[in-house]
């Protein structure tokens, strides 16, 4: 096994005071397993205006885009050159079903590399389904990186479902490269993993660019999640809107950083966020850093973050009418989550989430 250095991971664009410990969170030195062929990979949705092909390394995809953010730089490089799965997928038309990518831990799967490259052409619109999940215990890791191109009037959704063990590192990068008159829609699932890194960056380059990203995350145990969102305003008239909401219990700790930033030329653009943590526990602790960027006058935005214990009038008003604690607990987890959690078309994996919660939170 090779041990490699995870520290100063997931920075935030602009640094704030050190003592808060939240411009970036340092993991140390973790074991990594050999990266081998990972081969519990399953796709489902290849229909006419699809086009699904298997990279390779030393042949990416011909449009290169830097990779602004990301985790880690260096994952970021692991991600490019190291990748042990990868597909480019081709968008040409409008289509009903998703397209989803089911990649499966176990014993003899236990490294995942993998390397997205999305292409929504010009008129398209498409969601795509990530889905990571464990079949057994096992310990593992996971890097993966994702770019996005939205053409010009395109609607490309990406939905990143984790439904790892408690043993599995989760690092995860997307980027989407945002046309004009085009939607980038970023669905972010996390409900699993020991460590669970992410970042997202909407790059709003084009006059009436959008970017929706929606968002739910649930630690429980000793858990450790580390959100990093930034939307960045380039286009004129460009719109974003960030809502994010999760639940920690036990002994989890999370950071939440998202920064809407209006760079010059970005007249009369809007953007919001939107963050609130529900703490089912005393011990768990959450963090927010909520970040405005502002080079241009003519703009509207809008953040907040707050968290909170849950609210016992509710929980009194459920267990009087017959539930359980814990029944009223997940009631009232769910009805914050599943306006984000149907956003997602697949039945299947919506069932699939709402047992991961149910089971999480009765875990307890």
């Amino acid at each position: 096994m090779e041990a490699i250095n995870f520290d100063n991971l997931n920075k935030t664009p602009v640094r704030t005071k050190s003592w808060l410990n939240i411009n970036d969170i340092s993991l140390g030195k973790l074991n990594i397993e050999e990266i081998k062929e990972f081969n519990n990979v399953t796709i489902k949705g290849e229909v006419n205006g699809v086009n699904i092909q298997k990279l390779k390394n030393n042949n990416l995809f011909p449009i290169y885009k830097e990779f602004i953010y990301g985790v880690s730089e260096e994952l970021i490089k692991q991600g490019n050159e190291h990748f042990n799965n990868g597909y480019l997928i081709t968008i040409s038309e409008s289509i009903k079903e998703p397209i989803i990518l089911e990649f499966d831990f176990d014993k003899d799967n236990k490294t995942l590399i993998d390397n997205l490259i999305i292409l929504g052409k010009e008129n398209s619109k498409a969601e795509i389904i990530v889905k990571y999940k464990s079949l057994d215990n096992s310990d593992g890791y996971h890097n993966g990186i994702c770019t996005v191109y939205s053409m010009k009037n395109s609607n490309i959704k990406l939905v990143k479902v984790n439904l790892l063990n408690d043993n599995i590192i989760h690092f995860d990068s997307n980027v989407s490269d945002v046309d004009s008159l085009s939607t980038a829609d970023f669905v972010s699932i996390d409900l699993g993993s020991k460590y669970s890194i992410t970042n997202y960056h909407a790059d709003l380059k084009a006059d009436s660019s959008t970017s929706n990203i929606d968002s739910i995350y649930l630690g429980g145990n000793k858990k450790v999640i580390d959100i990093n969102y930034i939307v960045t305003h380039t286009g004129i008239n460009s719109k974003s809107n960030m809502n994010v909401k999760g639940a920690l219990q036990g002994e989890a700790k999370k950071a939440f950083k998202g920064t809407i930033d209006f760079k010059r030329g970005s007249s009369k653009s809007v953007g919001s966020e939107d963050e609130y943590c529900m703490l089912l526990s005393k011990e768990a602790k959450a963090k927010a850093m909520p970040i405005l960027l502002c080079g241009e006058d003519d703009v509207s935005g809008e953040h907040s973050a707050s968290s909170g214990r849950i609210d016992e009038n509710k929980l009194f008003y459920l267990m009087s009418r017959g539930l359980s604690y814990d029944e009223a607990k997940i009631i009232i987890v769910r009805a914050a989550f599943n306006p984000i959690i149907d956003k997602i078309s697949d039945p299947n994996i919506i069932e699939e989430i709402l047992e991961q919660v149910n089971r999480s939170l009765k875990n307890e």
